[in-house]
């Protein structure tokens, strides 16, 4: 990259006479900035392709996901357990957001 700012008759003063062209000094930022333009759009493309379409039920559900648990109504209020972290199901959710839009 120094020759390319250097003027020649420098360089050969200094006793350097053979040198990459002048062009490479342009060349390879441009070459280096086209290639981390294409890794970032290949790795956009990439997460693109891992995600999964939005009528997936793999958006809905997954590993965590757990069904509300059933108690015993038997029990009186205090010796209930607290209840536990679940998901509410989407039925009841539809149920309760769109329940005035089917009357």
């Amino acid at each position: 990259m120094v020759s390319a700012y250097v003027p020649d008759p420098w360089l050969h003063y200094i006793g350097i006479f053979y040198y990459p062209s002048k062009n490479w000094a342009l060349v390879l930022p441009t070459y280096a900035m086209v290639t981390v333009v294409t890794v970032f759009l290949f790795y956009i493309g990439l997460n693109f392709m891992a995600t999964p379409p939005p009528t997936s039920l793999n958006s809905i559900y997954d590993e965590n996901s757990k069904d509300i648990v059933c108690f015993d109504p038997a029990l009186e209020e205090d010796d209930r357990p607290i209840e536990p972290y679940s998901d509410i199901g989407l039925d009841k959710i539809n149920m309760l957001m769109f329940k005035e839009w089917k009357q």
